[in-house]
């Protein structure tokens, strides 16, 4: 039989065998992009995979961080250090401590400390607050007796009247009113001084040699005003005392004046001194002389009567020379 072409041994015609080989010989370079995609998906999930057995064979373990001390955990009952409670104890006790003192400074910087720590109060903290109180007071109080100023004593003796303290500064409030009455009456004998015009000053300045009277009450005004006597004896050193201006004026000094500051033997000198000239003769001589006369009899007067020694004779024997100068602490 007879065909058209020769075959192969397998008996496929040559011509489609080689046909078939060159086609796959075109196709060995071409590549499969659905089997690619599912080699490079199937390398990508053994990865994973592999990573994750790797973990689960050996986890990693993280330290964690150290909690603060300090931190409070929610819910537990220890939220302080353990040395907290000491710490708040100490300062509740300190402020005991300094209540029981009068360092104003000193209690209520342990109050501040006491609040910062919001501590309870249990009745200490109120004790410093009561007793700081108290302690302003009565330092108010010292305070107006030395500053001397009608209206400023008059307000505080009303503020310790009305404050839960008055019992208990009874004391401070009774010197505080002597005070204020002492005063009064100060200013009530010094007006006519404090009114006197300049002339008439000048008119005491201007002596050469003034009359007795008018020598003897001049001094025996400076020394109600802390001189000394020995030195009063020479009118030029009255007559510059006169002439001073300022503060170290005859007015201000009279203004200023304290019987507080004026010891008893002093006292009694200026009345006797004062008793050498009736007011009549004074003032025929000069009537500013006369204002010094009626000042410095009302001033020995109420050193007397606060003293309570209005009899006290003066010692006869004692000279001039002996008497103090009062002015403690003052160079005249």
């Amino acid at each position: 039989m007879g065909c058209g072409g020769s075959t192969n041994s397998g008996g496929e015609p040559r011509a489609t065998q080689q046909s078939f080989a060159q086609t796959n010989n075109n196709n060995s370079g071409k590549v499969n992009h659905y089997e690619q995609g599912n080699s490079t998906s199937r390398r990508g999930t053994n990865k994973t995979h592999d990573k994750e057995n790797n973990n689960s064979r050996s986890p990693r373990r993280l330290r964690p961080y150290p909690e603060s001390k300090y931190a409070a955990s929610n819910g537990s009952a220890n939220t302080e250090p353990n040395d907290y409670k000491g710490y708040k104890k100490r300062i509740r006790n300190h402020l005991i401590d300094v209540t029981s003192g009068k360092d104003i400074d000193e209690i209520e910087k342990a109050m501040s400390k006491f609040e910062k720590n919001h501590m309870e109060d249990c009745g200490d903290w109120t004790r410093a607050y009561n007793r700081v109180e108290y302690l302003k007071m009565k330092k108010d109080l010292r305070d107006a007796i030395r500053r001397r100023h009608v209206g400023v004593l008059e307000r505080t003796i009303s503020e310790a009247r009305r404050s839960p303290y008055e019992a208990q500064l009874s004391s401070q409030i009774e010197a505080a009113e002597k005070k204020l009455q002492n005063l009064r009456e100060l200013n009530k004998y010094s007006h006519d001084i404090l009114e006197m015009d300049q002339s008439t000053i000048s008119e005491i300045h201007s002596y050469h040699r003034p009359p007795a009277c008018v020598h003897d009450v001049m001094a025996a005004s400076y020394m109600l005003l802390g001189y000394n006597e020995t030195k009063l004896t020479d009118w030029s050193y009255v007559q510059s005392l006169v002439g001073h201006v300022g503060r170290d004026s005859l007015m201000h000094q009279v203004r200023d004046f304290d019987t507080s500051k004026v010891e008893q033997r002093t006292a009694t000198r200026v009345r006797e001194i004062l008793g050498y000239h009736d007011l009549d003769e004074v003032r025929a001589a000069s009537n500013g002389a006369a204002a010094f006369h009626v000042w410095a009899s009302n001033v020995v007067d109420m050193i007397d009567r606060d003293k309570g020694d209005v009899t006290t004779p003066y010692q006869t024997g004692s000279t001039t020379a002996n008497t103090p100068n009062t002015n403690k602490g003052r160079t005249r």
